[in-house]
């Protein structure tokens, strides 16, 4: 399958049955959560972004309750998404360095039950350490709850491009328009010493 091409006379992409059908196949393993890559390599996509392109014909040709329910899934799987990501942003993580959790002196000492400080055997104070906590997974977890935001804001259409409004101007509209003024200009100046 790989290097099949089906253009049309216009040189637009034209489905076959066989094609088609591949479409489908990806779309439902998509469905059930697997990588664009793993589609693309099992199928016989060229690449990723053909794979993506064939769940999304796909996705176009379903009648439109069955490609509103894989919409209404897509968004539920996002939403379990943001959950997890947002419990470990919200979890404190520490930070490791060779196989060691990192800590620092907090510039107190260790005290006994009577709240005198304790020594060691050499006759030293006992400084107290508090574990150094990363902000990795913090950073990591806001990243990938702004990408499943953007995604779901793209499947609800909130994100949609501004519209824009295009005028065609004539020639018919410019000599309308010239004549306006001059009439205008007439009205203005009687005398005509414009």
């Amino acid at each position: 399958m790989t290097g099949e091409t089906n253009r049309g006379g216009n040189g637009r992409f034209t489905a076959s049955i066989k094609t088609a059908a591949r479409d489908f196949e990806a779309a439902e393993m998509r469905v059930r959560g697997r990588s664009l890559q793993q589609i693309a390599d099992e199928l016989g996509y060229a690449s990723r972004g053909h794979a993506h392109n064939g769940i999304m014909r796909a996705f176009a040709a379903l009648p439109s309750d069955e490609a509103e329910d894989a919409k209404r899934l897509d968004l539920e799987r996002i939403d379990r998404l943001i959950a997890r990501a947002w419990d470990v942003m919200e979890r404190a993580h520490v930070a490791w360095s060779n196989g060691q959790v990192v800590r620092r002196r907090t510039g107190e000492y260790e005290l006994d039950g009577e709240g005198f400080e304790r020594l060691d055997d050499k006759g030293n104070r006992i400084p107290l350490y508090e574990e150094v906590l990363d902000d990795g997974p913090l950073l990591s977890a806001i990243d990938r709850i702004e990408r499943l935001i953007g995604r779901r804001a793209r499947i609800f259409g909130y994100e949609a491009p501004a519209r824009s409004r295009i005028e065609v101007v004539t020639p018919d509209m410019i000599e309308s328009k010239i004549a306006e003024l001059e009439a205008q200009l007439a009205v203005n100046d009687p005398a005509g010493r414009a």
